[in-house]
């Protein structure tokens, strides 16, 4: 474990935004997590959960509290007869890469997606015809209230759209996924053509949290947003893509602030068109 003082939150994020925290804890092992959360307890702080950092928002004057970094969690894959262990600190493409290169199916879909295996089961990430909890079995994590390690099951998870409600509270350790084989030409060629639909469609050449918005029922946050005309508006630094409409991207010199405006610029625009708020996909972290 190693404790970090007044860190520097932008390096760690894909926006490329956020001040300093207070305290900075990259843990390593499982009893560091438990250990990093205690810390924080005894000094009566805030504490908040950092893995890839491709879904979170940390605003400009930082976080006065603790962040347990968890991008070094458990950075192991391992093989069995029937299964996947997979650490939580693993990017998901890594797990892509690994699970296609032994011909092991069900993971192709998930190409191109970023993040760690550990955030991605606690959103229950998702793309095209799948998601995370397609391919789960079982998790193990640490308890927050019970101040220990548990396993879940894939229905202890409770996964719904983008959430997993049995995972409130609980910091996924590592995953155990199902092995299922398929052709490894095909997978490759699966993989390959998922990538470049996302660089032909997606933004990738600047810094974004990926989609902003979850998906309404029935409907789509980037269409909306496009029916709002709001493609190219900008804020600052932060731009709503040209590219696609459920991207908010940093042009280089953007602060956290003009990304929160913006974000909250384009819900109340599409609430005034549709009467539809949009729900934020990306974790906005301030000082509370």
């Amino acid at each position: 474990m190693i404790i970090l003082k007044d860190e520097i939150l932008s390096n760690y994020t894909s926006y490329r935004v956020g001040g300093k925290a207070k305290y900075f804890i990259k843990v390593i092992s499982n009893d560091d997590v438990g250990v990093a959360i205690n810390f924080a307890e005894r000094l009566s702080m805030n504490y908040v959960l950092l893995g890839a950092g491709s879904n979170i928002l940390f605003m400009d004057e930082g976080f006065d509290g603790v962040v347990i970094y968890t991008g070094l969690l458990n950075r192991w894959l391992i093989e069995k007869d029937n299964y996947i262990l997979v650490g939580a600190g693993v990017k998901l493409s890594e797990l892509v890469e690994f699970s296609v290169d032994r011909g092991v199916s069900g993971f192709e879909e998930l190409a191109g997606i970023p993040g760690s295996v550990g955030g991605a089961v606690n959103m229950n990430a998702g793309a095209f015809n799948t998601e995370i909890k397609d391919v789960l079995t079982e998790c193990v994590a640490y308890d927050m209230v019970r101040k220990g390690i548990i396993s879940l099951s894939n229905a202890d998870c409770k996964f719904g759209y983008r959430i997993a409600e049995g995972l409130k509270n609980r910091i996924v350790l590592f995953a155990k996924f199902k092995k299922m084989y398929g052709d490894k030409k095909y997978l490759k060629s699966k993989v390959d053509e998922i990538l470049k639909k996302r660089d032909s469609k997606q933004p990738l050449e600047y810094p974004s949290c990926g989609s902003v918005f979850k998906r309404p029922k029935g409907d789509y946050a980037g269409r909306l947003i496009e029916e709002c005309g709001l493609k190219g508006y900008r804020i600052g630094g932060a731009m709503v893509s040209e590219k696609h409409a459920n991207f908010i991207v940093n042009l280089g010199d953007a602060k956290a602030k003009d990304i929160l405006d913006l974000i909250e610029f384009v819900q109340n625009e599409v609430y005034k068109k549709f009467n539809i708020l949009l729900e934020p996909e990306v974790k906005i972290i301030k000082n509370i």
